[in-house]
């Protein structure tokens, strides 16, 4: 099995609220983290579900009232804070600099040597190698987003934390990213961004957690729960017309004298394909229909809605 690169076990942080702080809101009540090194971990959830306060828990910038984390095996400290490469939800830049002086001001805070080179090579990377001169208050938001990656990446840490980071862009944008996301892990670094985007965390994670309410209510590998998620078969024949009596099934189409059954159960669609195969029709199609990751965190969230 791979090495577990961020490991959080059942971590919880209240905060002080109301009138005088005498009450205290549970922002995270039972977080479960298991991301393995060289793979790219989303961290799903509603706004306000505590994806950010557990980022803050993982960096040091907010103590948990209870819960451990580890990296790579040793507890956060200063050795392993060194590891890590973040890009926080709403990042702030020096927007008189360039795209070329703001990273090699952040390469100085690490003391890298060849800065100007190890520069270039990130803009290379995350395709700003043309607009390197370019003051960054011209910039879009899909440019900071890229500069921002370039700055989490530039003392070359094995462990990437991205904070929603293709909140607020559009289509290309969150492709472009998405590409840089890819080649960072094939690189051999670990990533784990949070989102509620979730067809994008669909197309290029790993491994997924769900959140609801600060607590997981769901993690595994993507394909497995995905796998898990059956919701029928659809057959696709030609050569029929139609669907003899006694064969159940949800519902049907016609396209191009293409006859389309959709079957919620796993005998019924058997069923109809022997039919078919007897009656000298042509199977053209048969694929198995599952639950989108968006589905799936619907239906969870609705199921752990009352809980408290």
């Amino acid at each position: 099995m791979n090495e577990i690169a961020l490991e959080i076990k059942g971590l919880k942080k209240k905060y002080p609220t109301g009138f005088l702080l005498l009450k205290k809101s549970e922002v995270l009540r039972d977080i479960h983290i298991n991301a393995y090194r060289g793979e790219i971990y989303s961290l799903i959830g509603h706004n306000g579900a505590g994806k950010t306060t557990t980022f803050k828990t993982v960096l040091g910038f907010v103590k948990p009232d209870s819960g451990e984390i580890t990296l790579f095996g040793e507890k956060i400290g200063l050795k392993q804070k060194r590891k890590i490469g973040f890009l926080p939800e709403r990042p702030y830049f020096y927007d008189y600099l360039t795209a070329r002086e703001y990273l090699i001001f952040t390469a100085g805070l690490f003391n890298l040597k060849q800065a100007e080179q190890k520069v270039d090579e990130l803009l290379e990377l995350v395709d700003l190698k043309v607009n390197k001169n370019l003051r960054l208050r011209k910039f879009s938001k899909g440019m900071l987003q890229k500069l921002g990656i370039a700055q989490a990446i530039i003392n070359d840490p094995d462990f990437l934390i991205l904070d929603e980071p293709l909140g607020g862009l559009d289509p290309i944008g969150r492709k472009n990213l998405k590409d840089i996301i890819i080649r960072l892990k094939e690189q051999g670094k670990t990533i784990i961004f949070s989102s509620h985007i979730l067809q994008d965390a669909e197309a290029i994670s790993d491994r997924v957690g769900i959140i609801v309410k600060g607590k997981t209510i769901k993690e595994g590998k993507l394909k497995d729960i995905i796998e898990e998620s059956f919701k029928g078969i659809k057959v696709s024949v030609s050569g029929l017309k139609d669907i003899p009596e006694g064969i159940k099934y949800d519902k049907k189409s016609f396209e191009e004298n293409i006859l389309n059954v959709y079957f919620n159960n796993k005998d019924d669609a058997y069923k109809f394909i022997d039919y078919v195969v007897k009656n000298r029709g042509e199977i053209r199609l048969v694929e198995p229909i599952k639950k989108t990751l968006e589905e799936i965190f619907v239906e969870l969230k609705n199921e752990n809605s009352d809980n408290k």
